[in-house]
């Protein structure tokens, strides 16, 4: 799998996080559903966040490695 598959499913699986987490959240409001989103949700949200920033070093990475070595 390409770093740019890679970073588009990771980029597709928060949008589906996001959108069911707000449908969720129209049913679930309450103490217990708030402490779950600081747990779990937000958590995940930012740590997806850093994952995504790391596909791109990698993705700069390979294109320098392809540049300098000639394998375009």
């Amino acid at each position: 799998m390409s770093v740019t598959v890679a970073k588009a499913n990771l980029m597709d699986a928060l949008k589906q996080l996001r959108t069911r987490w707000s449908l969720i959240s129209q049913q679930w409001d309450d103490a217990a559903r708030r402490q779950f989103e600081k747990d779990y949700i937000d958590p995940i949200e930012a740590k997806i966040r850093t994952a995504l920033k790391g596909l791109d070093h990698v993705s700069e990475l390979q294109d320098r490695v392809r540049r300098e070595c000639g394998d375009e």
